[in-house]
């Protein structure tokens, strides 16, 4: 018997005996389903907005991967919405850093509403593309279906992974599974697990650990990071799986997501999908003089170095720290979305800002830097499809004399 088998059999009990010890309990859901129900037979995208426009979802608690709206303009980790707060508070175990090679960016908008997005491959169930809000939802319309991103054949050894999800609840499940090439399971993590937890197994590795502080019918930015052998996984700024060695369970090359609402009219959904090759330690490249970065993020239109940004700039600020002779200039650039001039302007902000974070809240030297901004004028890569634009927005730190 396969370990998927296994493993499905486990969660299939343990998702029984939750359901029979919440039944009394009324889900924060109950009257988002009671409301779908009465408007059964109305378009896609009208019951995509009752699911999130009714839900508990906080946007203001997720970072966006995808594109910003005409005129905004957008550098390196655009945001919708991003949390913010101090960003040197930021919990250490929150070590997550974006690949900076991309390799699929999604958020669902060069595909017709209703249909099958392009970007991806069925293997069992019924999905659709849905809208709500302005944003672009990928919907598993059947009570089960599996589908996997149309990617090389075999996974990066350094890699990361990250999407916003909602609609999950009691009885309503995501699991992002890592497959070798015989479809057994690598490692697999599921949400939510016995209440509100996440878990993850790997073998006879298995962790269930509780997210805290936010409901699990919330909107949740959940992510991966692959290093060799290792695997680390996230949601919301906090780690909630770190594994230094999966080789025993096998060689993972490709990642399943699982939807799973049987009966429920409120659907599993995934948003703003980034998946990428790398990235190498920030130490390692700023050694060799440049280190170009995706995990900086801003609110969408905003100069605010948001939260999530702390992994990146701790790192940034560690080697300087180590290096007391270095000092760095720090350069954004935007995707050619909006008014070139805007790009521009905005870009300079935010070199600055990045700047005035490292300085003020991890205790670096200002005169250690300089800042600039050039807007689109320096691609990496071609504007035309969402992986190049994705690969335009970021922040470049170099080392300079004086």
């Amino acid at each position: 018997m396969h370990r998927t088998t296994k493993f499905g059999i486990l969660m299939a009990a343990e998702l029984a005996l939750c359901l029979a010890a919440c039944v009394a309990m009324a889900s924060p859901f109950d009257k988002l389903k009671k409301k779908v129900e009465e408007k059964t037979g109305t378009k896609v995208e009208q019951k995509a907005d009752e699911a999130l426009g009714n839900s508990t979802a906080k946007p203001a608690e997720t970072a966006k991967s995808g594109e910003a709206s005409e005129g905004a303009g957008e550098a390196a980790g655009e945001t919708k919405g991003a949390s913010g707060g101090k960003v040197s508070s930021v919990s250490t175990k929150f070590d997550f850093v974006p690949g900076d090679s991309v390799i699929l960016v999604d958020d669902f908008t060069q595909d017709e509403l209703g249909e099958f997005p392009a970007k991806w491959k069925l293997k069992s169930g019924t999905f659709e593309v849905a809208e709500s809000n302005g944003e672009r939802w990928l919907r598993c319309t059947s009570d089960d279906g599996h589908i996997r991103m149309k990617v090389p054949s075999a996974l990066p050894e350094f890699w990361t992974l990250e999407f916003d999800a909602i609609g999950v609840d009691v009885g309503a499940y995501l699991t992002v599974t890592a497959v070798d090439e015989k479809e057994n399971s690598v490692w697999e993590t599921m949400y939510p697990h016995s209440g509100k937890n996440f878990s993850f197994r790997c073998g006879d590795i298995f962790s269930s650990t509780p997210v805290e502080g936010v409901p699990v019918t919330d909107r949740h930015h959940v992510m991966f990071m692959a290093r060799g052998n290792g695997i680390k996984s996230y949601m919301d700024r906090e780690r909630l799986a770190n594994v230094p060695d999966i080789s025993a369970s096998g060689v993972p090359t490709e990642i399943d997501f699982r939807f799973w609402a049987p009966g429920m009219k409120v659907k599993v959904m995934i948003a703003n999908v980034r998946f990428a090759e790398g990235c190498r330690p920030a130490k390692e490249m700023l050694a060799e003089g440049k280190l170009v970065t995706y995990g900086i993020h801003f609110e969408s239109g905003s100069d605010v170095v948001q939260a999530d940004s702390a992994p990146i700039l701790r790192q940034v600020a560690s080697y300087m720290e180590s290096k007391p002779d270095v000092k760095l200039k720090i350069t954004g650039h935007t995707d050619n979305v909006g008014k070139p001039a805007a790009n521009l302007d905005l870009s300079k902000r935010r070199a600055a800002a990045v700047a005035n974070v490292l300085s003020t809240q991890f205790g670096v030297a200002a005169d250690r830097f300089q800042t600039d901004g050039l807007g689109d004028t320096k691609p990496l890569s071609g504007n035309a499809k969402p992986e190049g634009r994705a690969m335009n927005r970021r922040v470049e730190f170099s080392k300079f004399e004086g």
